[in-house]
């Protein structure tokens, strides 16, 4: 078996020390012993993430024998809820209040050298037996296939000639951990992968969904889709990419590909680096994408926003490139891609409403140069969209630096980035107080002192009232029920 030793930097000893201290570790080894000595190893990215003494996200366990039995018990022994993720192939997860998480699988072979070399890359063909990670200062790892080699020179190495054969997800895998290590994909390893791309089409969706997920969550993950794009893999994954026109009048695909993907490094660029030159505006986006999944989603919507309707041969004029239409279609064509990756509802309708709002900001900065906007204006995109005005200018800053609008001449950044300072300041000040505050009157207020039956115009009148508190026409109870009565009384 082969045995390496590394060094164990401070940094290497810190992510050691917090895995050693793990409630879930530590309950795990006891109850395997209790359990009759069942050996675990802790295997594939946790070891890889040790060696690269980043913080542990993920515990994988392998052991020999009946998984699925052993994980559902270990579930129940510590109130843990218990996940099958594939009886067949013998993976389960073990979820503990709802943070904590391991993922068990069946060793695959006859010992966990076999399993590890029938593993995808070789930076996660490396183990250790739970028992010696736990109980030592500096344990030795199991490296059957040269992972750790490849660790200190950056390189995503498949384990075998047969590796993306055996499942062909794991030609995204490989990109997705280029781009989340920062690593590049060893010569050898990319000649072997354009073969599997047309199979991708037959991986299961969930599967597909996760990749991209982590992929998309990478600081610097526009090199990889660049070079995914120039695999094939891009349109394999999204043929709507290869099919239809951008919304930008009249484009070919392969057009429609690169502004894709401009806007999407543009829209990468800005989440790690927001406007410096616009201060109050990069705080409050950089506050933004850092709650939930946002940045990894606005990337999503950034490679996904320009589709149009199908590619026809016609002589007609192209719409306007701000054409509302276009957006319109662009978020229904979004909306059958999410629905065949399987995408939850709150991951589509946030990517949705990004696309389908971010050509406002365009509109806005023309009605402003103009006319002037109205707090009236501003009032009702914020009641649409709430803080994802921010994601929507993100997007729209993203496509105007991937291409330059007509209607937008000189700095469109700075002035899209400008004006999203200015409608941030009036919604914190004048906005957001009104939208989470109290209503001033309600619908009960409506039927028992001004008499009025239910129906639409309950809607129209409220949010009539709400838009003249915002303007600071009315501020107490008793104004709003004075403007009320003015109100009925001249409709």
């Amino acid at each position: 078996m082969n045995l390496i030793t590394i060094p164990w930097t401070p940094e290497r000893r810190r992510v050691l020390v917090g895995l050693q201290q793990h409630r879930l570790m530590r309950s795990l080894q006891t109850f395997a012993g209790r359990a009759g000595g069942i050996v675990l190893y802790v295997v594939g990215g946790t070891i890889r993430d040790l060696c690269l003494a980043r913080d542990v996200q993920d515990i994988d366990v392998a052991l020999a024998g009946d998984v699925m039995a052993f994980a559902r018990a270990f579930a129940n022994a510590h109130g843990a809820a218990y996940v099958p993720l594939d009886a067949q192939r013998g993976e389960a997860r073990v979820v503990y209040r709802r943070r904590d998480s391991i993922d068990f699988a069946r060793l695959r072979g006859h010992d966990i050298a076999a399993d590890l070399r029938q593993r995808d890359f070789t930076i996660n063909a490396l183990a250790c037996p739970l028992a010696t990670l736990l109980t030592t200062r500096e344990p030795a790892f199991i490296d059957p296939c040269g992972g750790w080699p490849d660790l200190q020179a950056h390189l995503i190495r498949m384990v075998g000639p047969q590796s993306f054969e055996d499942d062909p997800l794991r030609l995204l895998r490989a990109f997705r951990l280029a781009a989340a290590l920062e690593f590049v994909l060893e010569p050898n390893t990319q000649e072997a992968m354009p073969p599997t791309v047309p199979r991708l089409a037959a991986v299961a969706a969930e599967r597909i969904q996760n990749e991209l997920l982590k992929l998309f969550a990478a600081r610097h993950s526009s090199p990889q889709l660049i070079a995914m794009a120039c695999l094939g893999v891009l349109a394999v994954l999204f043929p709507e990419l290869a099919t239809r026109s951008i919304s930008q009048g009249g484009a070919s695909s392969e057009d429609a590909v690169g502004h894709a993907l401009r806007t999407y490094q543009a829209v990468e660029d800005l989440i790690n680096t927001p406007p410096a030159d616009v201060p109050s505006i990069a705080v409050a986006m950089a506050h933004y994408v850092r709650i939930d999944e946002r940045a990894a989603l606005l990337k999503w919507a950034a490679l996904l926003h320009g589709l149009g309707p199908p590619q026809v041969p016609q002589a007609a004029t192209p719409p306007p490139p701000l054409c509302p239409s276009d957006a319109a279609a662009a978020a229904a064509v979004w909306e059958q891609v999410a629905g065949r990756l399987k995408l939850s509802r709150a991951r589509t309708q946030y990517v949705k409403r990004l696309i389908a709002h971010y050509r406002r900001p365009f509109a806005l900065v023309a009605l402003e140069r103009q006319a002037g906007l109205t707090l009236r204006i501003v009032h009702q995109w914020f009641k649409e969209l709430g803080e994802d005005v921010l994601g929507a200018f993100m997007l729209a800053i993203g496509e105007a630096r991937a291409s330059q609008h007509p209607e937008m001449p000189g700095d469109d950044v700075r002035s899209l980035a400008q004006l999203a300072a200015h409608l941030w300041e009036i919604y914190g000040a004048r906005i957001r107080p009104v939208l989470q505050g109290p209503r001033l009157l309600t619908g009960d207020d409506l039927q028992r002192l001004f008499g009025l039956s239910p129906g639409p115009s309950f809607t129209t009148l409220l949010d009539e009232l709400e838009v003249a508190h915002v303007e600071g026409r009315v501020r107490t109870r008793d104004e709003a029920l004075r403007w009320m009565e003015q109100r009925l009384a001249t409709s």
